[in-house]
């Protein structure tokens, strides 16, 4: 289950999240739809623990994802946008990176 509260996200002066709360029982699928800017990959990215955020909680299977991030990012799955370089992914690395 995930327990989304009262999520505030600013930069600077500007709300990127602005108070956002919703909750996804077990085996849900949740899909954002806005416009570019609307605060969707920040919603994710606060979700799954790659930034805080200013104001609010995030639950995820009984874990706040401030409180204890360990077992709150056990229990997401999370692609960003642009995803960490992992070692050898470079034009020369990526042919022998063997899983």
């Amino acid at each position: 289950m995930l327990t989304v509260q009262n999520v505030t996200k600013t930069y600077g002066s500007r709300k990127a999240v602005d108070d956002i709360s919703f909750t996804l029982g077990d085996h849900g699928i949740l899909g954002f739809l806005g416009p570019n800017g609307a605060g969707k990959s920040t919603t994710m990215n606060i979700i799954a623990g790659y930034t805080s955020s200013a104001a609010g909680t995030v639950m995820v299977n009984g874990h706040e994802i401030l409180d204890d991030p360990i077992g709150a990012k056990k229990n997401v799955g999370y692609l960003p946008e642009r995803p960490p370089p992992l070692p050898g992914h470079d034009g020369k690395g990526l042919p022998f990176f063997h899983v």
